[in-house]
């Protein structure tokens, strides 16, 4: 039950960001590519080590 409402859930927030045309580009072999904006109904935890390295290598970039 839970599983359905979940699915469902993440269903209709995807549908929305491609009404509303939420997207990123990348360069992958020297071609563009348009995608859609990746949504995960259930977050990713991250540890804390792991975190600090891509804080890190983000404030450097």
């Amino acid at each position: 039950m839970y599983e359905m409402d979940l699915i469902e859930r993440a269903n209709s927030v995807n549908e929305l960001l491609a009404r509303y045309g939420v997207k990123f580009g990348i360069y992958k072999n020297g071609t563009f590519k348009e995608q859609l904006f990746p949504f995960d109904a259930i977050p990713r935890v991250i540890p804390a080590d792991e975190f600090d390295l891509l804080e890190g290598a983000c404030a450097s970039g």
